[in-house]
């Protein structure tokens, strides 16, 4: 009996030791298991991989060329964008307005001439209206505010919009935005110094007022206007106006600030030089192809224009600063008997 007690306690034992050695495969096996399922879930699918490429590969592309266009010749233009025949590459071809926008990511035949007159507009912004005399010529301010900034915002959307895929008609439209952006300089920039030359005259009013029908004048045949030297043409009126008056200050025969002489001539005179560079195709028309990107005419008068605008900025201000401190003469009835006795004690 004695070895079949011992043989069956060893029987229990030898299955008590495989059912704990079966349990510990159990569960070496369901721990690999489970590692094998991480590893499954972790695993990407090679055709999964190669879309998410393609995908990534698709949007640089489309990224590319949003900013990256092949640009063409003045040969390949339609003909409201034909003109001038000396500028031959760098032109944009016909967008839609987001290929117009991204324009302003890579470099063209017109980026020079969107930016000379774009960063005028935030620096304007920036600067002038914190240098305004609001307190005392509100009017005035706002004028000259409105005069400093039309230009650019005209001329920059113009430029930046003018191959539109939308035909001649829109093309004429924004050419038109432009000159009514000079025009504005023009008539709004030069009331403070027309304000100015006769501040001390009975018939300020009249000069006023005639000088705004003769800037209505030429708005209206700017904007009939069908080619460059008419549209330069368009604005000799008030022009010449401004000449007499700049005459009479010469000779002191009118109010102003006699400091602001030099920026009264640079403000016409640089406007005039760059309007006949820009007229004549200067220096293109010497070298057709070699100053498409940069250096020909229409950038030498945007940069002329920046000058002549700075200069009107100047002028303006030595106007406002002489006006506020100005004391006319007795025979003006615009000035108070009191500040005349002020000032002459013996009456």
């Amino acid at each position: 009996m004695a070895p079949l007690c011992l043989l069956s306690k060893n029987l229990v034992s030898v299955q008590v030791s495989a059912r704990s050695g079966h349990k510990q495969v159990s569960r070496f096996l369901g721990i690999f298991s489970k590692m094998n399922e991480t590893k499954e879930e972790l695993a990407v699918d090679p055709d999964e991989t190669n879309n998410v490429e393609m995908d990534d590969n698709n949007k640089n592309d489309e990224f590319r060329k949003s900013t990256t266009v092949d640009l063409l010749q003045w040969k390949d233009m339609p003909k409201h964008l034909q003109f001038n025949p000396y500028v031959i590459t760098g032109y944009r071809p016909l967008s839609n307005v987001r290929g117009c926008v991204n324009s302003l990511f890579y470099y063209h035949n017109e980026t020079v001439n969107i930016l000379t007159h774009g960063i005028p507009v935030i620096y304007i912004l920036a600067t002038v209206p914190y240098l305004m005399p609001w307190t005392d010529f509100r009017f005035l301010s706002w004028c000259h505010l409105i005069g400093s900034l039309a230009p650019w915002c005209g001329s920059f959307l113009y430029h930046l919009f003018m191959n539109l895929d939308h035909g001649s008609v829109v093309y004429y439209r924004l050419l038109k935005l432009d000159m009514f952006g000079i025009w504005m300089s023009q008539s709004f920039g030069a009331v403070t110094f027309v304000t100015a030359t006769g501040f001390c005259w009975r018939i300020k009013s009249v000069l006023i007022l005639a000088y705004c029908v003769l800037c209505l004048y030429g708005l209206y045949k700017a904007l009939l206007a069908s080619s460059p030297w008419q549209r330069r043409l368009c604005f000799l009126f008030p022009f010449v106006m401004r000449v007499h008056l700049v005459v009479l200050r010469m000779f002191k025969l009118a109010g102003g600030n006699t400091e602001s002489m030099v920026h009264v001539y640079l403000q016409d005179g640089v406007s005039i030089i760059g309007g006949a560079i820009g007229a004549e195709h200067w220096p293109e028309k010497w070298c057709p192809g070699s100053v498409d990107f940069c250096l020909n005419s229409h950038n030498i008068m945007h940069v002329l224009v920046v000058v002549a605008v700075y200069s009107m900025h100047q002028a303006t201000m030595r106007d406002m600063e002489w006006m506020s401190k100005a004391q006319c003469y007795a025979t003006n009835e615009s000035v108070p008997l009191a500040s005349i006795n002020q000032s002459h004690p013996e009456l």
